[in-house]
C-alpha cells in the first residue's frame, strides 16, 4: 500500500495510557516484540512501501533504530504505533497507531499522529482501515482527543482512500521540510455519539 506516514491532530481533554493490545475482527495491533525486526526491515526497506514517506527506503541500521524509537515512545507516553499482526495466523503485516509526529508546519508538531504502514502483501484488504478505526476509537475514548488530522501526499490514492474511509476531509496543505513535498492535511472530528463526550463544549473552537 503506498502509505504517507499519516498523521492525528488533537485537543486533548484527559491523558489514559492506551492498551497494550487491541483486537479487531481480523487483525491484532499489540506491542512490539524481537521477531518482528526482519519484518519490520524487510517492510521499510520495500521501495514501494516507502515512496511516500519522506525518508525514502531505510537500511537495517536506521529500521532498527525506528522501531527503538517506536518502543521508547510507549514506555515515554503509554501510546504509539503498535505492531499489527494477522489474527488468524500471526503474520507480521505493518504498524498502526497514535504517535508523535516527526514533522509537520506550524502547530502540527504540539498534535498527536494517526499513523499507519503496512506491507506490500497486506495492500488492498482493507487492513489499514480496520487498523486505524480501532486506533482512533482509543483515541477518541481513551486518550479523549477531539480531532485527528492526516498527512497524506496528494499523489498517494490509497493512503487518500484510507483517510476518506475514516471521514476525513481535507483541511489544508503543509510542506515536509526534508522533501519540500506540500501535503494536504485532512481532519476528522470526534463522533458527537463518543461515551465521555462532554456535549457541544468538548469540540475545540
Amino acid at each position: 500500500m503506498r502509505q504517507a506516514y499519516e498523521t492525528a491532530t488533537v485537543a486533548v481533554m484527559e491523558r489514559d495510557a492506551a492498551p497494550s493490545e487491541l483486537r479487531t475482527s481480523r487483525l491484532v495491533l499489540r506491542a512490539w516484540r524481537a521477531d518482528d525486526r526482519e519484518p519490520f526491515a524487510a517492510m521499510n526497506a520495500d521501495p514501494e512501501v516507502m515512496r511516500w514517506i519522506g525518508s525514502g527506503p531505510l537500511d537495517r541500521v536506521a529500521s532498527d533504530g525506528l522501531r527503538a524509537r517506536l518502543r521508547r515512545e510507549w514506555s515515554r507516553a503509554g501510546r504509539g504505533l503498535w505492531a499489527v499482526e494477522r489474527g488468524d495466523d500471526g503474520t507480521f503485516l505493518g504498524f498502526c497507531g497514535l504517535t508523535d509526529p516527526a514533522w509537520g508546519g506550524p502547530g502540527l508538531r504540539d498534535e498527536l499522529e494517526i499513523g499507519w504502514r503496512l506491507t506490500r502483501s497486506a495492500w488492498g484488504q482493507g487492513y489499514a482501515t480496520e487498523a486505524a478505526r480501532a486506533a482512533l476509537g482509543v483515541g477518541w475514548e481513551t486518550l479523549g482527543l477531539h480531532s485527528a488530522i492526516a498527512l497524506v501526499h496528494p499523489d498517494n490514492e490509497r493512503s487518500l482512500g484510507v483517510a476518506a474511509n475514516l471521514g476525513m476531509r481535507v483541511a489544508g496543505t503543509t510542506r515536509h521540510a526534508g522533501t519540500g513535498w506540500e501535503v494536504l492535511v485532512l481532519r476528522a472530528h470526534r463522533p458527537a455519539d463518543t461515551p465521555g463526550t462532554r456535549g457541544p463544549s468538548a469540540a475545540p473552537g
